[in-house]
């Protein structure tokens, strides 16, 4: 077997980078550095046959996060409508909808900062449960900072010129699971999220274009193919991470 095989900070031998020895994950700089490639067949590949044994986990975390983003924007939305902020076709109306639509959907991020979790955890062999969707409440407030800071900046981008918008939408799909599993600050993970995907950025683009149009035929039959596709989406987000980045060991 040759060294680029065993040693996690070579050139990569394939293109899909895969890093068995998950204690010898790189830092950032050395992730961000050494460069990364994969195919999106293989990376769906791959995915796919992780999903079995995760399709309840990733499915009951699914349903807690909407649950509690529709509760909070049930409540959000009575709080100001209250106050008169609400209702009608105002400006102010408008700008008030797309706050509780955001400040909602923040609020339910630590639960998705699990499920993202549970993905990386299933790409790197690493034990899955249902307890990871409710374990990241420790780091709530760099996760709602992360993603209110990246869903305002990608609002932005999308009034200016759309383009920006659509880069930084793709370019911060891994910035709060690296606010979890690395640790990092909000806009530290943002712009290792960034640099990282631009390496890549248009294959990264197609991997979630293809997932979403999967998504789209897999809600045909009633919504059922959903079972088997959403999982698809979690796993394979968390094998793109380990590709980029490694995992680091599991918490005993």
């Amino acid at each position: 077997m040759s060294d680029a095989s065993t040693n996690p900070y070579a050139a990569p031998t394939s293109t899909l980078q895969i890093d068995h020895d998950h204690s010898q994950a790189p830092s950032i700089e050395e992730a961000l550095s050494r460069g990364y490639d994969f195919r999106i067949g293989d990376l769906l590949n791959e995915s796919w046959q992780r999903v079995k044994g995760t399709k309840g986990i990733v499915i009951g975390g699914f349903l807690v996060f909407y649950v509690v983003m529709m509760a909070a924007s049930f409540a959000l939305g009575g709080v100001f409508g209250l106050l008169g902020l609400a209702g009608g076709d105002s400006i102010l109306s408008v700008i008030t909808e797309l706050v509780v639509g955001m400040v909602a959907s923040a609020l339910a991020y630590p639960f998705m900062a699990g499920l993202n979790m549970i993905g990386i955890r299933r790409a790197a062999d690493q034990p899955i449960s249902f307890n990871e969707v409710f374990a990241h409440f420790g780091r709530t407030v760099p996760i709602l900072i992360t993603a209110l800071l990246s869903t305002l900046l990608v609002y932005i981008g999308f009034l200016l010129l759309v383009i920006p918008g659509l880069y930084l939408a793709i370019a911060y799909m891994l910035a709060i699971p690296l606010v979890v599993e690395r640790g990092l600050s909000p806009w530290e993970a943002m712009e290792a999220s960034r640099k990282a995907i631009t390496q890549h950025w248009f294959k990264v683009f197609g991997l979630f274009l293809l997932l979403a149009l999967i998504g789209v035929l897999s809600m045909i039959p009633l919504g059922i193919g959903l079972v088997w596709t959403l999982p698809l989406f979690v796993i394979a987000i968390g094998v793109l991470y380990r590709t980029i980045f490694g995992v680091l060991p599991a918490p005993q």
